[in-house]
């Protein structure tokens, strides 16, 4: 982990450094964590440790223990499902409003993300994998010019990721993100917005049972 050195706000930092461990995969689901034990790691003391953790347990990152510490939280089957319903209205609504006006320069970006993806998943890199696949879909919003869409897109993405990063460790779902992801791109460049709107359904609906039956794993485990 990086040490934090003179930041303008001791808690910005270490909420950022912690956060980025968050939608990373770094914490281990179930496992109780101090605030001393990120002070220590980062360097810093441990009140603005505490009230980043704080700050993050409100924004749903993370449950506090009984003053003993923090652990992830457990997402449930209803909130993932709120979760993609959510994705769906902004997603689907803003891809049937771009998909037949990206330019090139959008289009090829759109590409880069997915060659980022595929490249990330041939070396095995799953944080990579993910940060690429949630820039894919993030070009979209951007692509619309609605700064308030782009930020609960931000925010639902980020919470997510912490389920994400187990999930594309069962075998076989990394190549259908990515082959999902490619009948966007093949509707997108014929300018056939009803398609990629089928597609981006195809791929949200798939996603979100595979995480609910992810869910459904850790419950019987």
């Amino acid at each position: 982990m990086k040490r934090i050195e003179k930041p303008e706000s001791l808690k910005v930092a270490a909420r950022g450094e912690i956060k980025k461990l968050l939608i990373t995969g770094q914490w281990e689901r179930g496992v109780l964590y101090s605030a001393n034990t990120f002070a220590d790691r980062l360097g810093v003391s441990r009140t603005p440790v505490r009230e980043a953790l704080l700050e993050l347990s409100a924004e749903g990152y993370l449950v506090a223990q009984d003053g003993k510490g923090f652990r992830i939280k457990e997402l449930s089957e209803k909130e993932v499902r709120d979760f993609f319903e959510t994705r769906r209205m902004i997603e689907l609504y803003v891809i049937e409003r771009v998909a037949a006006h990206l330019t090139i320069a959008e289009t090829d970006e759109l590409r880069t993300h997915q060659q980022r993806m595929r490249a990330s998943f041939t070396i095995d890199d799953k944080v990579a994998f993910l940060d690429a696949d949630k820039a894919f879909h993030l070009h979209l919003i951007h692509c619309h010019q609605n700064r308030h869409l782009t930020s609960v897109m931000n925010n639902i993405r980020d919470l997510i990721s912490i389920l994400g990063h187990e999930a594309i460790i069962c075998e076989g779902r990394s190549e259908r993100v990515l082959a999902e992801h490619q009948a966007v791109i093949d509707a997108i460049e014929r300018r056939d917005a009803a398609q990629a709107v089928a597609a981006m359904r195809a791929h949200l609906e798939i996603t979100e049972n595979f995480l609910v039956a992810q869910i459904r794993s850790f419950v019987g485990e």
